[in-house]
């Protein structure tokens, strides 16, 4: 008869230099995470500061003072909700090809990258605020659906914001060109059906490549691209222009409010033309600032009155569109580093 031999199952107990590590790392992640939230919070901070050392409060209060005016402030004010709103509409189509969120917590995820893309080159920093509030899992297709997201704004860019810059600024250009400036209207969207029937393809050699130089596992990601139809990014891209008549119809609300009374689709168009222009220089905040106000002189008008109104529009339409959501998306960053200080 064989002899039974119990055998207990010894679990083996974690090494102290194990738990040092884990202990270390640990402490690593709380600090950064709170190193970051207070840059958040600083850069916060200083674009409020240095925008109310711009903005001529003189002119701000006269045109306060001005009877009727006050509706076109509140008007731009009310926008803002849904200007964010069409925004998360647009990621929201795009990230559901990647990820199963919910829009509650697509909004949410916006609002946090509003709060870091506040002091960064044309809102670069955008996606870093949503990452922070995204699982690290999440990180890829976050990425690409913003990436893709940013596609769509040139959509919008060329469809509408082209022919905005060739009617209004047709005069300026006629005496540069040698040729008619008809010929260049069509440049527009003949740009944007090149890029989408050489983007995508591009885009799926780029991951392949990655994947075989780096070993970087893009199997996920290439599906999903493959989901990304031209439908899909004709919805996502009806958004996106529907978000950009929204925000320049703040600004030229804004302008009425400082005194600078334009006619309505001129002065939409030329509103979008300046941010064609802006968009293609990538450059600070403070900076593009002074860019936007020099091209809406040169396209509207360069009297003393004109230039203090373009400065004090563009400068409150950054702190209205900007700044404002950047105060609950701060919030939820902070909340996302308690939650990881927690674990």
């Amino acid at each position: 008869m064989e002899r039974q031999t119990n055998h207990k199952v010894q679990f083996k107990s974690p090494s102290p230099t194990n738990n040092l590590t884990k202990a270390k790392n640990k402490t690593l992640r709380k600090w950064l995470l709170r190193l970051l939230s207070v840059a958040v919070l600083a850069a916060f901070a200083w674009q409020f500061r240095r925008l109310s050392a711009e903005l001529d409060w003189a002119a701000f209060r006269a045109a306060l003072g001005r009877p009727g005016q006050w509706k076109f402030l509140v008007l731009a004010v009310v926008l803002m909700p849904l200007n964010w709103w069409l925004e998360a509409r647009k990621w929201y189509i795009l990230l559901r090809v990647f990820l199963p969120w919910p829009f509650a917590r697509t909004w949410r995820t916006m609002l946090a990258g509003v709060s870091l893309s506040a002091a960064t080159p044309n809102r670069i920093g955008e996606i870093g605020g949503r990452l922070l509030v995204a699982d690290r899992s999440e990180w890829p297709g976050v990425i690409t659906s913003s990436v893709l997201g940013s596609v769509c704004q040139w959509v919008a860019f060329l469809l509408l914001a082209w022919p905005g810059l060739m009617w209004t600024a047709d005069t300026l250009l006629r005496e540069r060109l040698p040729f008619p400036v008809a010929w260049l209207w069509p440049v527009g969207p003949l740009l944007l059906a090149i890029g989408w029937w050489g983007g995508m393809p591009l885009l799926l050699r780029v991951l392949r490549w990655l994947e075989s130089r780096f070993r970087v596992r893009t199997e996920e990601l290439s599906k999903g691209l493959g989901e990304v139809k031209i439908g899909l990014m004709a919805r996502a891209g009806s958004y996106a222009c529907l978000r950009f008549i929204v925000y320049c119809t703040q600004l030229y609300l804004l302008l009425w409010f400082f005194g600078l009374e334009l006619p309505l689709l001129k002065g939409i168009a030329g509103i979008a033309g300046i941010y064609l222009v802006q968009a293609g220089i990538p450059m600070p905040p403070g900076v593009n600032l002074v860019t936007r106000t020099e091209l809406g002189l040169l396209l509207w008008n360069d009297s003393p009155e004109a230039a203090v109104a373009t400065l004090a529009a563009f400068t409150s339409l950054f702190a209205i569109n900007v700044l404002l959501p950047a105060l609950p998306g701060y919030f939820l960053v902070v909340r996302r580093y308690r939650k990881h200080e927690a674990l």
